[in-house]
């Protein structure tokens, strides 16, 4: 930019990431934007939503932008317009949502428009066509039909164009979130940015500007976006070991990487694969790994004896825990509930192994199950100590407190202790 010598350079906010920017960002900053002021370049710069809302700026006096054009490295337009030079006038917005269009109602009140001028609006929102579901409702036209010879956009960190009505958004000139990627070269990594180099001549025969805009280029650090699909046909190692394999094929020294992995596998199994641990991912030559998961849970719809998962539950209930008809669906509710809690957790390190080896334990049994062992399950019977108060007859419906955890009986009629795992497993196996 400095080398081609401009009369001035406008940014459409979004300058810093967020409203409190670290000491190194702002440190850099000031050693970016002292460049242009050492070419004698002024650098005029509007308000994004990152820099700071507008209750942020009011209750806080002010923004980070502001304090920049204090100290003299930028100049802070703040919903206003002001004359650049005797020919060019400058009208700049911040972000302000669904209200943006009474803002710029007010500011061109405020701000008598000029028709003798080159004007300019740069605003901070969307247009309607950028976004499908955006609630910002005002169309390029409505404000070119304001006379404004170019509008410069800034909020839509893609770049976009509406050259019929000269309003052009040159899209984050450095990607940091996920709507920044554009068209990838070949493999699969971006590797561009600009901006827009704008010209301008008034043309006294026919008193109009005329207008030149040439999008800029340069390289930036490669930026890459890679979607891994599985299904649950592949045990959990086959399935990490591809997604380690990919991960290593899409590698790239110094790059901005986000990973997307989705697909589908069975309730609770959903537990036992985080990609983040994958160890091409710790290993990375990448700048930055962004990952996502997006796992889907398949219910079990019929064991190999033909039950569903909820006839399952419901048989065990009534026959194994004598629960009325009447309170099976509300433990039935409660057990879904705790399902989605459970699929939807990423289990800690320290649990992996014995969530897994339960996990196998339950898929490997329930698997083979056959009509003989439903009867044999539905004839185990749990034994808890009475309360001296309960009545022996009806265990189950007290309101008061089992003393001492319930023991299970199985078939060699050794009592196993609910919170023995260990011997839990020997016996299981």
């Amino acid at each position: 930019m400095i080398e081609e010598k401009p009369d001035f350079v406008i940014h459409c906010g979004d300058l810093f990431h967020q409203f409190r920017p670290s000491p190194g960002a702002l440190r850099f900053s000031i050693q970016i934007l002292d460049k242009f002021r050492q070419a004698n370049i002024p650098f005029y710069v509007i308000r994004g939503n990152h820099d700071a809302s507008k209750a942020q700026a009011q209750r806080f006096g002010g923004t980070v932008l502001k304090f920049l054009d204090d100290l003299g490295y930028l100049q802070y337009v703040q919903d206003e317009t002001i004359d650049i030079n005797e020919h060019i006038r400058f009208t700049g917005i911040g972000e302000y949502g669904k209200t943006t269009g009474d803002v710029i109602e007010t500011v061109l009140r405020n701000n008598p428009f000029d028709g003798s001028k080159f004007n300019i609006l740069a605003l901070h929102g969307y247009l309607q066509g950028q976004v499908s579901d955006s609630i910002f409702d005002i169309s390029g036209y409505q404000l070119a039909s304001i006379g404004f010879d170019y509008i410069a956009l800034g909020h839509y960190h893609k770049v976009w164009e509406e050259t019929e009505n000269n309003i052009y958004c040159p899209g984050s000139t450095e990607q940091t979130s996920l709507n920044d990627w554009g068209k990838p070269d070949k493999d699969g990594f971006l590797r561009k940015s600009g901006y827009y180099s704008i010209k301008t001549t008034l043309n006294p025969e026919e008193n109009s500007w005329d207008l030149k805009v040439e999008r800029q280029e340069f390289d930036v650090r490669p930026k890459g976006r890679f979607t891994y699909n599985f299904t649950d046909d592949s045990t959990i190692d086959e399935i990490m070991e591809k997604a380690n394999v990919f991960v290593k094929k899409h590698d790239l020294e110094g790059a901005i990487i986000r990973y997307d992995f989705v697909g589908e596998l069975p309730l609770g199994k959903q537990n036992l694969v985080n990609f983040t641990k994958l160890p091409a991912i710790k290993e990375s030559k990448a700048l930055h790994i962004i990952s996502n998961q997006q796992v889907s849970n398949i219910i079990l719809d019929k064991a190999k004896v033909g039950l569903t998962s909820e006839e399952a539950l419901k048989a065990l209930l009534e026959k194994s825990y004598n629960i009325k008809k009447s309170s099976v669906n509300k433990w039935l509710d409660i057990t879904n509930e705790t399902i989605k809690v459970l699929g939807q957790k990423i289990i800690s390190s320290d649990l992996a192994d014995e969530v897994k080896a339960i996990y196998n334990l339950v898929s490997e049994i329930s698997s083979q199950l056959t009509e003989s062992d439903i009867k044999k399950i539905a004839t185990t019977k749990i034994k808890t100590k009475k309360s001296k108060s309960q009545p022996a007859k009806q265990p189950k419906t007290s309101k008061k407190s089992v003393s001492g955890p319930p023991k299970i009986v199985n078939q060699n009629n050794k009592v196993t202790k609910q919170a023995d795992l260990e011997h839990f497993f020997k016996e299981g196996e």
